[in-house]
């Protein structure tokens, strides 16, 4: 590849990224609005004034993204403690889709910083070999020595694979001490 393909795959990779990681976003924290809203029907005592505040702040958000609509009424609510179920399973995966989408940004911004330093380095090169007369190479003959190596995501180790995690555990340590788990 080029590194004119390259710097092309880079703001297509950085544009992907967003195209996912925007969605997933909204909709996971949707969903865990949802969830909020659906646990907290029931509470008495002091957690009831807690519960009519959440739910006062679920309806206000409904009520002023009518844009969001798709995902207020789309979006997968997870359900504790029956195990694997659809949207179980869909919530986690469009959970995951946040970090994939990271992934792909911080892939394709890599790739960006990469093809303009090699861009800047062949400039570079350009006016080296310019000052040597009998040898000098053309611009074209020193982008063809120009090899830019495929970058995958799945290489990104931390923000694929262990910022899941551990937003993951802190999440379910705050449901717990806000006694949305069961005890």
């Amino acid at each position: 590849m080029t590194y004119q393909q390259a710097g092309r795959v880079a703001v297509l990779k950085r544009i992907l990224g967003w195209v996912i990681f925007i969605p997933a976003l909204l909709s996971t924290v949707i969903s865990m609005l949802n969830f909020f809203y659906a646990q907290a029907k029931g509470e008495k005592g002091i957690n009831a004034v807690m519960v009519d505040f959440v739910h006062v702040m679920v309806d206000m958000a409904k009520f002023n993204t009518p844009f969001l609509n798709a995902f207020w009424y789309n979006a997968p609510q997870p359900v504790l403690g029956q195990g694997v179920t659809s949207a179980n399973l869909m919530f986690i995966v469009i959970y995951w889709l946040i970090f994939v989408g990271l992934a792909l940004q911080a892939s394709g911004a890599r790739m960006s910083r990469q093809v303009r330093h090699i861009r800047e380095g062949v400039q570079d090169q350009l006016i080296l070999e310019q000052t040597r007369a009998s040898e000098a190479r053309t611009q074209q003959q020193i982008e063809e020595k120009i090899v830019i190596p495929r970058h995958t995501i799945f290489l990104q180790i931390f923000p694929l694979y262990i910022l899941p995690l551990i937003i993951a555990v802190i999440a379910y340590f705050v449901l717990k001490l806000l006694g949305l788990l069961g005890q």
